[in-house]
């Protein structure tokens, strides 16, 4: 199994107010179970991150822009999930993933993979 990851955030074009905010949790089973968050911030960027061993796959959450009036009243803005990501059985050494494919083509998701 891969023993990195690396995520392109999406959004380097816009500017740091107009890029969603993102947060990432590795998942434990195939089931959905979640295990430690990985990475909470911006877009704009690109970021590596270790696998754990007990990690299955990770899932993806992100928020409206600053600029974006996405607001439910009670609760502020609310995330979004995309769809869960479950890593390749494979002995690539790092696996690439970029987060907008996983948010705009829920049914054609293209991942990189290097060795």
């Amino acid at each position: 199994m891969a023993k990195k990851l690396e995520i392109n955030w999406g959004e380097a074009d816009k500017t740091p107010e107009q890029r969603k905010k993102w947060l990432g949790a590795w998942l434990v089973s195939r089931d959905g179970e979640e295990g430690e968050c990985f990475y909470h911030g911006p877009g704009g960027g690109q970021t590596t991150h270790d696998i754990p061993r007990q990690a299955v796959g990770l899932r993806l959450r992100w928020w409206p822009p600053d600029n974006q009036v996405d607001l439910n009243l009670e609760f502020g803005p609310l995330p979004t999930v995309a769809d869960d990501f479950f890593f390749p059985a494979s002995t690539e050494q790092i696996i690439t993933v970029r987060a907008m494919e996983l948010v705009r083509s829920r049914d054609d998701v293209s991942v990189t993979r290097n060795p």
